[in-house]
C-alpha cells in the first residue's frame, strides 16, 4: 500500500460518504456538568436518557474528563434523564426538549457510603454503550479495578496482566507481562500512566507490572483505530489512569506473598491525593537465616487539583530492582554479579472545560528507565541502558454545532539514550543517540445518534534525530460506524497510517529480558504501518455485548540484531526488515445476572522478513518467518461468581495453540584445524576429547527458522475473596490458584546430541501454584 493510494483512498472515501449525510434537522439537546457537592466534575458519569412512558434509553453517554456531556441531537418532547455513577447516589430529572435549543441541565451527585451491587453493574454497562455510542472505528476495552481484582494473579493483582483476556492481546510465556498486540512487537505498544509514557513497566524480568492496583481507577487498550491524537507507536494504546481517592483521609494496603503494599489518601479543599508505596519483604524476613539478593520497591502518587474551574494534576512513580548477587558468598554463587533497573517519571497535567462543552488541555512530563549489569569481582566490566524522554502536549476540543466535533493540538518528545558494553578495558558497544519528534494532529468528528459517526484526522510526524537526515510523516486516519437495529448495533470500519522512531532491540524469543532502546538514525530506520480494520458490534440483549473484528497490517521498518555484524561497519549492527499480520477477534461479556464474564476468541497470522545474517553470501538473501507472538489461536474464559459464605470467586481458562521455535537437527564439529598435544593439526570430533586439552567446538545445525510450535497452551486460574467489613474498616482476605490441573506448558526444549540416541528435555512454565494475600482499608 503506497503513500499516495492511502491518502487518495482515505479522502475519496471521506468524500463520498460523508458528504451526503449532511443536512439539517429541528431538533433539541441537552447538555451540562456533573459536580460533587464541593464542586468538582465528576468523571465517567453514565448519563441515560430515556423515553418516559416506555423506559427505553435513547441515549446513553457518559461525562467527559471535565463532567461535561451533552446529548443530541434528540427530538422535541419530554425525556427522563439518569445520572449513575458507582460510590455516588444516583440522580433523576425530567424535561422537556424544544425544537432547536440546547437546555442546560447541571447536576450535583452527593457521595454515598453504601455499595450497591445494581449501581456497578448499570454504571459498567453504561460505560460499555456509552463508547459504543461516541467512538467511530476505534476498538477499546475496559478493565475496571473490581474486575482487576478478581483476576486470579501470581500472588497480586496486576493491572497489566489483566488485558491478557483481552481479544488480540498475546502473553507468548507465564515468566513475562510483556505483551502483543495484534502482530504487533511488544515494543510498538504505548503504555501511558496518567498520560505519560513509561518504557518497560515490569518487575522480575517482566514477570509482574510496577503498577500499584490500589491507585488504579480503570485500564483501557485501544488494539485498533486510534485516532490522530495518539502517535508515537504502532501497534496499541494502553492507558492505566489513577484514582486520586476519596479527598478525605483512607488507607489502603495489602501483603501478598511476593510484597508488602500501603496507599494513603486524603485531601485539603479542592486538593486530594494519594501516595502508595510497595516493597518486597522476603529478604528482611529471611535476613536472619538466609541471604536474599532481590529487592523491589515502587512509589506512585498522583495530586489532583481544581482551581478556578482547571484541573491540575502531577503524577509520580518511581521503581527499582535490584538483584545484587555480590552479597552472597562465592561458595553459594561462584559468579557475583549486580543487576539493576528501574523506571522515573514526573508528569503534570492541567485542564480546562469550555463553558459549552469541549476542553483545553496540555502535558509536560518526563519519563526514563535505566539498567545497568556489573560485576563485582571484575570491576573493569559493566553494561549499561538508559534512555529518557521529554514530553509536551497541547490540545484543545471544540464543538462546532450539535453534530461536529474537532480536537487539534501539537506534541514534542525529545529522547535522549545511551547503551555501554565493556570488559577488560575494551570498549565493545558504546552507542548513544536522541532526537526530536514533533507532531501537529487534527481530528473531526460528525455523529449522528443512532445512525452515523465519521472521524477523520490527520497527525504530520517530524524527527530530527542527533545524527542522520530529518523526516517528515503524514499519519492521515478514517474512521466510521454504521448504526443499525434500532441503534442496538453497527458496523465500523477504520484505515490509517502510523509511524513509530523508537525501537526495543530485546530478543523476544527470550522468556525473560529487559529493554535496551534505540530510536531511527542514520543507520536505523523509522516504522511505518499501515493498517485498516472491518468489524460490528452489537448489544443483542440487555446486559451483552458482542464485538467481532477482522484486521490487516503492513509493517515496514522493524529492526532485530544482526549476530553476524561487521565490527568495522557501523551500520551492520541492526537488520531492517518488514512484518505482516491478519486476523479476527470476537469478544462476548455478559454483565448481567449473579455469574458474568466474557469469552475472548482470537485468530492471527503474523510474519516478520528480514535478511538473512547465517546464509554467509555477502548480498544476503530474505528469510520470512512466523515471530513467537504468532499464536494462531486464543480462547479465554472469564467469569466472576458467587460462592458460599458471601466470598467471590473469579476464573480464567487460557487456551493457546502452540508457539513457534527454531528446531535444532543435529550437532557436529566444525571443520577447524586443532593442535594436539603431540604438536600436530587435525580434525577434531566427539570421540576425540582424550586427545586433547579441553573440549572441541561444537556447532548446532538448526532447521527452518520457527517452523516449529509448542504443544497447546493450556491454563486455568482461580481466586477468591470476601470483604469483612468492620467498624474500623474491611479486610479482605483471598486467594489464587495458578494452573489448577498442573498442565505442563513448554517454555522451551533442550536438546543433547551427545546422547544415544540424541535426547530432548523441557523446561516448563507456571506449574500448580497457590497463593494468598489479605487486603485492607481504612
Amino acid at each position: 500500500m503506497t503513500r499516495s493510494s492511502l491518502v487518495g483512498g482515505i479522502l475519496a472515501t471521506f468524500i463520498l460518504v460523508f458528504a451526503p449525510l449532511l443536512h439539517a434537522q429541528d431538533t433539541g439537546g441537552v447538555d451540562g456538568r456533573v459536580s460533587d457537592p464541593d464542586g468538582r466534575p465528576l468523571r465517567a458519569v453514565s448519563v441515560l436518557v430515556e423515553d418516559p412512558a416506555t423506559g427505553a434509553a435513547v441515549r446513553v453517554l457518559s461525562t467527559d474528563d471535565t463532567g461535561y456531556y451533552r446529548a443530541e441531537p434528540l427530538a422535541p418532547g419530554p425525556y427522563r434523564i439518569r445520572f449513575v455513577r458507582l460510590g455516588y447516589g444516583s440522580v433523576e430529572e425530567a424535561l422537556e426538549i424544544e425544537p432547536g435549543v440546547r437546555t442546560r441541565l447541571d447536576i450535583e451527585m452527593a457521595p454515598t457510603a453504601i455499595l450497591l451491587e445494581g449501581i456497578a453493574v448499570e454504571g459498567e454497562r453504561s460505560r460499555n454503550r456509552a463508547r459504543f455510542q461516541d467512538e467511530a472505528g476505534i476498538t477499546t476495552r475496559e478493565v475496571t479495578q473490581d474486575q482487576i481484582r478478581l483476576l486470579p494473579g501470581l500472588a497480586e493483582s496486576d493491572p497489566v496482566r489483566a488485558i491478557e483476556f483481552l481479544p488480540g492481546v498475546v502473553a507468548p510465556t507465564d515468566f513475562s507481562g510483556s505483551f502483543n498486540v495484534r502482530g504487533g512487537s511488544a515494543d510498538q505498544n504505548l503504555i501511558l500512566l496518567d498520560g505519560f509514557p513509561l518504557f518497560n513497566p515490569f518487575h522480575l524480568g517482566g514477570v509482574f507490572s510496577v503498577f500499584n492496583a490500589d491507585l488504579v481507577d480503570r485500564v483501557e487498550l485501544s488494539s485498533g483505530g486510534f485516532p490522530a491524537e495518539y502517535g508515537g507507536r504502532v501497534s496499541s494504546v494502553l492507558r492505566v489512569e489513577s484514582d486520586p481517592g476519596p479527598g478525605e483521609f483512607q488507607v489502603d494496603g495489602g501483603i501478598s506473598l511476593l510484597a508488602a503494599r500501603a496507599a494513603v489518601a486524603g485531601g485539603i479543599g479542592d486538593t486530594r491525593y494519594r501516595v502508595a508505596l510497595r516493597r518486597s519483604y522476603v529478604d528482611q524476613l529471611l535476613r536472619p537465616i538466609q541471604e536474599i539478593p532481590y529487592v523491589i520497591n515502587d512509589l506512585q502518587g498522583v495530586v489532583e487539583h481544581w482551581s478556578d474551574q482547571s484541573r491540575w494534576t502531577l503524577t509520580g512513580y518511581a521503581g527499582h530492582d535490584d538483584l545484587d548477587l555480590g552479597r552472597v558468598g562465592l561458595e553459594d554463587f561462584p559468579l557475583r554479579l549486580n543487576l539493576d533497573w528501574g523506571n522515573r517519571m514526573i508528569g503534570g497535567r492541567w485542564l480546562r472545560p469550555l463553558d459549552r462543552g469541549g476542553s483545553l488541555e496540555a502535558n509536560l512530563g518526563y519519563t526514563r528507565f535505566a539498567t545497568s549489569l556489573t560485576f563485582p569481582d571484575f570491576d573493569d566490566s559493566r553494561f549499561e541502558s538508559r534512555i529518557g524522554q521529554v514530553t509536551l502536549r497541547g490540545a484543545a476540543e471544540l464543538p462546532l454545532g450539535g453534530e461536529w466535533t474537532v480536537k487539534s493540538g501539537a506534541a514534542g518528545d525529545h529522547f535522549r539514550w545511551r547503551n555501554l558494553a565493556e570488559t577488560g578495558g575494551t570498549q565493545f558497544s558504546a552507542e548513544e543517540g536522541g532526537g526530536w519528534n514533533t507532531a501537529l494532529f487534527s481530528q473531526v468528528q460528525w455523529r449522528r445518534p443512532a445512525e452515523w459517526i465519521i472521524e477523520a484526522g490527520v497527525r504530520l510526524e517530524r524527527w530530527d534525530p542527533h545524527e542522520g537526515p530529518s523526516l517528515t510523516e503524514p499519519s492521515p486516519r478514517l474512521s466510521m460506524k454504521r448504526f443499525f437495529w434500532d441503534g442496538e448495533a453497527a458496523i465500523k470500519g477504520s484505515v490509517g497510517r502510523y509511524v513509530q522512531f523508537l525501537h526495543s532491540v530485546r530478543d523476544e524469543e527470550l522468556p525473560l529480558g529487559i529493554d535496551f532502546w534505540i530510536t531511527a538514525g542514520e543507520h536505523v530506520s523509522h516504522v511505518r504501518s499501515d493498517q485498516a480494520q472491518l468489524g460490528v458490534e452489537a448489544f443483542p440483549a440487555a446486559g451483552w455485548l458482542v464485538s467481532l473484528d477482522g484486521y490487516y497490517r503492513e509493517f515496514e521498518g522493524v529492526i532485530t540484531n544482526n549476530l553476524a555484524s561487521d565490527p568495522n561497519d557501523p551500520g551492520d549492527d541492526y537488520l531492517s526488515g518488514t512484518g505482516r499480520s491478519y486476523g479476527v477477534d470476537l469478544f462476548v461479556e455478559r454483565t448481567v445476572g449473579t455469574v458474568d464474564g466474557s469469552v475472548s476468541l482470537s485468530w492471527l497470522r503474523a510474519t516478520r522478513t528480514f535478511p538473512d545474517f547465517v546464509s554467509g553470501l555477502e548480498d544476503r538473501p530474505s528469510v520470512t518467518y512466523p515471530p513467537i507472538f504468532d499464536r494462531r489461536i486464543d480462547l479465554d474464559l472469564v467469569l466472576r461468581f458467587p460462592l458460599p459464605g458471601e466470598w467471590e470467586g473469579g476464573l480464567r481458562w487460557h487456551v493457546g495453540s502452540g508457539i513457534p521455535y527454531t528446531r535444532p537437527l543435529a550437532s557436529y564439529a566444525p571443520f577447524t584445524a586443532r593442535q594436539t598435544k603431540n604438536g600436530t593439526f587435525r580434525w577434531l570430533g566427539f570421540d576425540d576429547l582424550d586427545e586433547v586439552d579441553d573440549e572441541p567446538p561444537v556447532a548446532i545445525l538448526l532447521g527452518t527458522r520457527n517452523r516449529e510450535r509448542y504443544p497447546t497452551y493450556q491454563r486455568l486460574d482461580v481466586s477468591a475473596r470476601r470483604d469483612y467489613e468492620r467498624s474500623w474498616g474491611r479486610i479482605s482476605p483471598y486467594l489464587d490458584i495458578l494452573n489448577v490441573y498442573n498442565r505442563t506448558n513448554v517454555l522451551f526444549y533442550f536438546y543433547d546430541f551427545r546422547a544415544d540416541p540424541p535426547v530432548r528435555t523441557g523446561l516448563s512454565m507456571f506449574p500448580l501454584l497457590p497463593t494468598v494475600g489479605v487486603e485492607v482499608r481504612f
